[in-house]
């Protein structure tokens, strides 16, 4: 049987023959550099159109999406544009998939007719990406925020955090010279004070694979001002997420502070609890009028810090002479003739108008009033701790002289006794001829204030500490339990020491401050999932003039109206600084009418807003134009979309009660991107529906040319179509 081969048309079996010859060709035109550079850029081309890339890309783009919902529960919205969408990473990993898809599509050119679902999908997916990207980089949000009958042209955007700095002049109105700088302060994350700035993801990674321990990635300060400017402002700590407190400081030119720590023991009680646990409500500072300051409320017993600057006050503090009289003695001290410091007892249970001299003296003395001063007006009550306070008003004539009115406060020596008043011809105020000291017993009764005991504590002028305890007797009479010398740190039992008692109060002096100030900074506030967007930032910035610096907190104003201002002075240089973000202009003015509030029966819960709101903007020949805007019916002009947000009640700043007004916020967004983003959606949708559900027919003849072709091509004879066979007449069944 005759075997046959099977060769292509010219084809030589010789060496030298053409096959051989093309071959060679070939080669040659490998090795070539030209050859070389044009197989490798044919390979970069294949890969970028392979499925591998696409694969990696999709499947890479699905991790970053992933993760990046996990990130935003976790730190909210704008930590995730920070980090992620806005990152150059997640730019390159868009970019490669656009790329892949491109090649994807121009590697099939000439397309054929069935394709075209294929091409309209793959530029959909293109448009769509692009659309992506112009949002982005050209989107803006912000919020606005009114009360009706307000007008509003501008919106914060709350993004956009800036500090605004001007300087006022010596009279109080401001000047013209003031300056904005923008703070980029890097995300959801505190830095400074020893912890590192996380700029982007991958410090993030690295700081998580290190356990916190990531070395500083920038300098300790972001300076923000510029070399023009007449002053130097750095940002030294940033909080996220912040809450106020206070800070005490030693100061010379401050007020004794202290930091007194009360705890009791009820019945029923398994361990002791303090009264206060918050430790600012453990401090009492001074006030410079009374030197005083008193806390009872939650307490079983009185608790108050005071000062006094001479040793015998801090005499009539340990020994308080209180057995003279129950409503409490007067103690006069005073010049005798020959000059020497009497003291003298007066018991104010004496009837009103009693007149005396004092012994060795020519000083006479009236007992004028008895009166108790309510404390409700000034804040008074915060400083005694009772609802009034008793006085004694003596007048004091020394000689044939004018008699001087002279007051006394109960349990107050510092308290001046002769306020200063002008005389009647206009001369020199008189001046004080005794000191009085009116000392009475404290109030104590559990079942009127809910009172065991009194515990005082007393800073003297040695700058050392004192106490004193008073407590009810077995007849109810007040009297003196302990006084003395007080340490730092040591618990002192006040009540209820002996074994079986009712009720144990103890004390201590955990800190103590002869001279202070306070100063307010803020700490990290930590929110839990989902709540980072109504997060308050703050930050540590330092303002220099000249050669000399200030550092200050200031937290991030709350107020959608207008900034605010902490002054920060410098001699003669008043210097105002405001934490704020940026206010940029609508081009139009919206103006509410009515807002309106809907709540759940018996609840805060609100189901819905409406606002009513009018829009003035003559560029586009627009004026008073009435439109509402409720949760799902946003309010578009001129690219910009106000949405609905929620309602803020107003609260009187005096009496920290709602006043019954809300005020509507809204979301405003500008989406250059939009448009772009639905053509692409729109394409895609028109595409897999081209591609799935009008290929069998509309374009393509089932892939019958295609089989033609390539019988052609093989020179086989061309298949004929496949004619199914009519179905033949059964015979009808009889």
């Amino acid at each position: 049987m005759a075997m046959a081969s099977k060769q292509a048309p010219g084809s030589s079996s010789s060496p030298g023959g053409p096959a051989n010859a093309n071959s060679s060709a070939r080669s040659t035109s490998r090795s070539s550099p030209g050859g070389l550079f044009v197989n490798g850029i044919t390979a970069v081309y294949r890969f970028l159109a392979s499925l591998k890339l696409a694969v990696l890309s999709l499947t890479s783009l699905a991790a970053a999406l992933a993760f990046a919902t996990w990130f935003e529960s976790n730190y909210g919205t704008k930590a995730v544009q920070d980090y992620l969408y806005k990152s150059a990473a997640f730019a390159i990993l868009l970019a490669f998939l656009a790329t892949n898809i491109l090649c994807a599509a121009l590697i099939r050119y000439p397309w054929k007719k069935r394709q075209t679902g294929f091409v309209i999908t793959h530029i959909g997916l293109l448009v769509l990406i692009a659309g992506s990207y112009v949002h982005f980089k050209s989107g803006d949000e912000g919020m606005v925020g009114m009360l009706e009958g307000e007008k509003r042209s501008e919106m914060l955007r709350t993004d956009a955090p800036v500090f605004r700095v001007r300087e006022v002049d010596p009279h109080g109105q401001e000047s013209s010279r003031s300056y904005e700088m923008p703070f980029d302060a890097g995300g959801p994350f505190a830095w400074g004070a020893g912890q590192s700035r996380i700029n982007n993801i991958f410090d993030l990674g690295l700081n998580w694979l290190s356990g916190g321990r990531l070395p500083s990635a920038g300098p300790a300060e972001d300076v923000l001002s510029k070399s023009g400017d007449p002053f130097r402002f750095a940002v030294k700590q940033y909080l996220p997420s912040s809450a106020p407190a206070m800070l005490r400081v030693a100061d010379p030119a401050g007020q004794p502070m202290a930091r007194v720590q009360l705890q009791f023991k009820a019945p029923g009680m398994p361990e002791p609890r303090l009264a206060t646990p918050i430790e600012d409500e453990q401090w009492f500072k001074l006030d410079r009028r009374f030197y005083r300051a008193a806390k009872s409320d939650g307490m079983p017993a009185l608790l108050t810090f005071a000062y006094v600057d001479k040793p015998g006050l801090l005499e009539d503090f340990l020994k308080p002479p209180l057995e003279k009289s129950a409503a409490g003695v007067a103690r006069f001290r005073y010049a005798d003739k020959n000059g020497k410091e009497k003291v003298y007892d007066f018991a104010v249970d004496q009837p009103v108008g009693t007149a005396l001299t004092l012994p060795d003296s020519d000083l006479n003395v009236k007992l004028e009033k008895l009166a108790h001063f309510p404390t409700a007006e000034g804040g008074l009550s915060r400083v005694v701790g009772e609802d009034s306070i008793p006085i004694a008003m003596f007048q004091v004539r020394k000689g044939e002289g004018a008699e001087v009115e002279h007051i006394a406060m109960g349990s107050m020596p510092m308290f001046p006794n002769v306020i200063p008043r002008p005389s009647a011809d206009g001369g020199k105020p008189a001046e004080a001829l005794v000191s009085i000291h009116l000392m009475v017993p404290p109030d104590l009764d559990p079942k009127t204030n809910g009172r065991f005991g009194q515990i005082d504590v007393l800073a003297g002028p040695d700058h050392a500490l004192y106490y004193r305890v008073f407590g009810r007797g077995k007849e109810g009479k007040v009297e003196l339990r302990s006084s003395g010398p007080l340490a730092q740190h040591k618990w002192i039992d006040a009540f209820g020491a002996a074994a079986g008692a009712v009720m144990t109060i103890g004390f201590q002096v955990e800190d103590y401050l002869p001279a202070g100030v306070e100063k307010q900074i803020f700490e990290p506030l930590f929110l839990p999932k989902g709540q980072m967007e109504q997060a308050m930032p703050a930050c540590l910035v330092e303002l220099t003039v000249g050669d000399q610096s200030k550092e200050i907190w200031i937290q991030r104003s709350e107020s959608l109206e207008s900034p605010s201002f902490r002054p920060v002075p410098f001699g003669d240089r008043l210097y105002e600084v405001a934490y704020d973000v940026d206010r940029r202009p609508l081009g139009f003015e919206l103006k509410l009418d009515d807002f309106e509030v809907g709540f759940e029966p018996g609840t805060e819960q609100a189901t819905k807003f409406v606002s009513k709101v009018r829009l003035d903007d003559p560029s586009t020949g627009v004026r008073d134009k009435p439109y509402t805007i409720s949760m799902n019916e946003p309010l578009t002009h001129r690219g910009y979309s106000f949405y609905q947000m929620r309602y803020s009640p107003i609260v009187d700043p005096r009496t920290n009660q709602r006043t019954g007004q809300f005020q509507s916020v809204f979301q405003v967004g500008s989406n250059p991107g939009r448009p772009i983003i639905y053509a692409g959606c729109l394409l895609v949708v028109m595409g897999a529906f081209v591609q799935f559900y009008m290929r069998a027919g509309l374009f393509t003849d089932g892939g019958k040319r295609e089989r033609e072709q390539a019988a052609r091509k093989a020179g086989l004879p061309i298949p004929e179509p496949v004619v199914a066979p009519k179905p033949q007449p059964q015979d009808e069944i009889l």
